[in-house]
């Protein structure tokens, strides 16, 4: 970094020429823009790039007094804005394959979207370690001892788990879950 005296104030220059604020609202103004329109070319989507922008500056923000004592606090933004857009790439290429999976799966009981808003209602009313054994079970579609690893527990309890799960949601929704099987 150079610092340049232009009249009566003095700028400092970081890589490349480029002005850097000394504090976050000049950073931020100088920086935001050029973060959002390189995040557009990265990712191709400018709503989201404008998104992860303000996550990366956020996060500047956030640790604003360790990133003004870097040699180059734009390149630390660009790098989060960077490294924010992989991120929501993988994640987004992951729900692609859950959603791509679970619409080859054959549909439990009805298609009628009341009914699997309430069997949904009900999952989530059910405990944690129930919920959890039957969703890992008939939804991930893993085997017992998987399930079991997963759960910290023995096959004996995934099996105990899914049938009292599954008990409890035939009490509450009668005649739904008949094709399950145990």
């Amino acid at each position: 970094m150079v610092t340049a005296t232009l009249g009566a104030e003095s700028v400092t220059l970081g890589v490349g020429g480029v002005a850097v604020a000394r504090d976050l609202s000049g950073f931020y103004l100088a920086e935001f823009p050029r973060l959002a329109g390189v995040l557009t070319l990265y990712c191709g989507d400018p709503d989201l790039a404008h998104d992860l922008a303000q996550e990366a500056m956020a996060r500047a923000c956030r640790d604003w007094s360790k990133v003004s004592r870097l040699d180059s606090p734009q390149a630390w933004v660009y790098r989060v804005g960077m490294n924010l857009a992989n991120s929501w790439h993988r994640r987004s290429v992951r729900g692609r394959r859950v959603m791509a999976s679970a619409a080859n799966q054959p549909p439990v009981g009805s298609d009628d979207p009341t009914t699997r808003l309430a069997v949904r209602a009900e999952i989530v009313r059910l405990p944690p370690r129930q919920r959890a054994a039957l969703v890992l079970r008939y939804f991930v579609d893993l085997p017992v001892a998987e399930v079991a690893v997963l759960m910290r527990c023995s096959e004996g309890t995934v099996r105990a788990l899914t049938s009292q799960a599954i008990d409890r949601l035939r009490t509450v929704i009668p005649n739904l879950l008949q094709e399950v099987q145990e």
